[in-house]
């Protein structure tokens, strides 16, 4: 029933807060009569009095001194919670759905750049293992591994799946040379575990495509659920590990990892970032913002490896 009333006990609110219903008219913008009328409804209800009219302005009646003092708080509250989803809807927020590789090995390096480009930014990082369009709430952006991508005005591919054997320095000087993809056999392997039918490529795909088609097991095998800690146990020298470039450049370029052997895999899938065609305009910078930054990664195609002087890599 209180539900049926809340416009009464608004305007309750308001006239008691002002002692008058003038002006407790204009701030609800209603005129006298409107507002006068809402609350001889509510004392109607109620069967008693809650103003006594004076000469200029109302004083309340002990039973409108208990209701205010019920009202007050409530209608405090609300004014907060209100004020604050407004506040919120101001802010310029962005919510970016994607793997937890990609956020943790490309994207979280570069959000404290992208927040002093874009001033002002909220942004809201919606992470999993095979990430969806939704997440519980929409994604302003949402970046994946695809297969076949096309892009178009609100689709950008930012880097194709390209997958190599990395090691640390020592795990190859204790194993290595690998001068082929099944000599990586003679050393554990680090697994990012997944599904029969992952979409990104697996130890089994990784070496089928690179040649080594027969069921072979590795000396040892350690699955992981999370690709961070996949990288970490292979700069710890615990195994070598699927890199994927775009990834784990950096790890390459400070000497961390190194190709273990010189075979790059490729497939037919992609990193792509997509957002609405009704995106706002800081959600498009933000996209834009991205692609230029994906535009600009210098090409690993070369980095250092621990296969023999000489020997010249091998790209597909």
């Amino acid at each position: 029933m209180l539900h049926a009333h809340i416009a009464e006990l608004h305007a309750f609110h308001a006239a008691a807060n002002c002692e008058s219903f003038t002006r407790a008219a204009q701030q609800l913008k209603l005129t006298q009569p409107a507002l006068s009328q809402k609350i001889k409804r509510l004392e109607e209800l109620l069967g008693m009095p809650l103003f006594i009219r004076k000469y200029r302005g109302v004083a309340l009646t002990d039973a409108g001194q208990q209701l205010h003092e019920a009202t007050r708080g409530s209608f405090a509250q609300i004014e907060a919670n209100f004020q604050r989803v407004l506040e919120g809807q101001a802010r310029k927020r962005v919510r970016i759905s994607s793997d937890f590789a990609f956020a943790s090995h490309w994207l979280m390096s570069r959000l404290p750049q992208l927040r002093q480009d874009l001033e002002d930014l909220d942004l809201q990082l919606l992470t999993s293992q095979e990430p969806r369009r939704t997440d519980g709430v929409l994604a302003d952006l949402a970046i994946a591994l695809v297969e076949r991508p096309q892009a178009s005005a609100n689709r950008e591919i930012l880097f194709k799946e390209r997958v190599v054997a990395v090691c640390s320095p020592a795990l190859a000087a204790r194993y290595g040379p690998f001068e082929t993809p099944r000599q990586l056999l003679a050393a554990p392997l680090l697994t990012l575990s997944s599904p029969a039918d992952a979409a990104w490529h697996t130890w089994r795909s990784w070496f089928a495509e690179a040649g080594v088609e027969d069921t072979l097991e590795s000396a040892s095998e350690t699955r992981l659920n999370n690709y961070t800690l996949v990288l970490q146990g292979a700069v710890e020298g615990q195994g070598i590990a699927l890199g994927w470039l775009g990834l784990v450049d950096s790890f390459l370029e400070k000497g961390q990892l190194i190709m273990a052997c010189d075979r790059i895999v490729s497939s037919e899938r992609a990193y792509v970032m997509e957002c609405a065609r009704d995106a706002p305009v800081h959600v498009r910078d933000t996209f834009d913002w991205i692609a230029d930054q994906a535009a600009g990664m210098a090409d690993p195609a070369a980095p250092v490896t621990a296969a023999p002087v000489g020997t010249a890599p091998v790209h597909r």
